[in-house]
């Protein structure tokens, strides 16, 4: 845990520097009103769950600390209006929860999980109407809807389309008209228009990336795409009116991981 120079961006580390998650946490998730955090503790089956003291940024566990998860979670995310939580299993299915308010606590809903295939990663839109899976083993992007009352997910009509070899993450732009996929041994995204009353997916095209593209992210005006290669530079995207992108260069060093804000 850090706290951040409004004017440089330094980091320091707070008093105490760390706090205790689960067993091997792969995941990490900020509920929209920054109150609560999660993380997905891949080798323990569940989530750690955390409050967020407003003056010092510290976590504090929550009673109870952790929940279960189906097995190997391995991402996790928060709706945008910070009531519904899904966990993504390696097992072949998505952990699906209600969020309470003041607590912060998970609940699995009823059922529990919904099928999934390899959930290497999950991206719920800004509108909050969908999510979507990225499934690592049968080269598919899965597609479900969610319930604006109980945060259930349902399958669309169309199940699912098509996406690259390897897919490992989704991204969905802030009108929640466009999707990008990182295909990690194609060395490319896969890009998708979104039917915004059914959210099926369809193929836009694809573009090249560095070597091995793990995560992707948008800038918070949209106007950016962010593709982290683990073997090559950051590369960077503008997305044109009809949701192709346009390369504008690379950046930074090969990683994992991108946080934008």
């Amino acid at each position: 845990m850090f706290t951040i120079n409004s004017s440089t961006g330094v980091l320091t580390p707070m008093t105490p520097a760390t706090v205790t998650a689960g067993w091997y946490p792969q995941g990490i998730a900020i509920d929209p009103s920054g109150k609560f955090v999660y993380t997905a503790n891949h080798n323990d089956n569940t989530v750690s769950m955390f409050t967020v003291n407003a003056t010092t940024g510290l976590l504090t566990a929550t009673t109870p600390a952790t929940v279960a998860t189906d097995m190997d979670p391995d991402t996790i995310a928060v709706d945008p209006s910070g009531r519904f939580a899904y966990a993504g299993n390696r097992s072949g299915t998505v952990s699906m929860y209600t969020i309470n308010g003041s607590t912060g606590v998970l609940s699995a809903t009823t059922p529990a999980t919904v099928h999934a295939g390899d959930a290497f990663g999950i991206t719920i839109t800004p509108s909050g109407k969908f999510l979507y899976v990225a499934d690592n083993l049968f080269n598919r992007v899965e597609e479900f809807s969610i319930d604006q009352v109980t945060g259930i997910l349902a399958s669309t009509t169309q199940g699912g389309v098509s996406t690259g070899n390897d897919p490992t993450a989704v991204a969905v732009d802030p009108s929640s008209k466009f999707a990008y996929v990182t295909n990690r041994s194609d060395n490319r995204i896969s890009m998708y228009t979104i039917d915004s009353g059914t959210g099926a997916l369809t193929a836009n095209g694809t573009i090249a990336t560095g070597s091995r593209p793990f995560r992707v992210r948008f800038d918070p005006s949209g106007k950016y795409l962010y593709v982290v290669n683990e073997d090559t530079p950051v590369s960077i995207y503008t997305v044109n009116s009809n949701g192709t992108l346009t390369s504008v260069g690379t950046t930074a060093t090969g990683s994992f991981q991108i946080a934008m804000r």
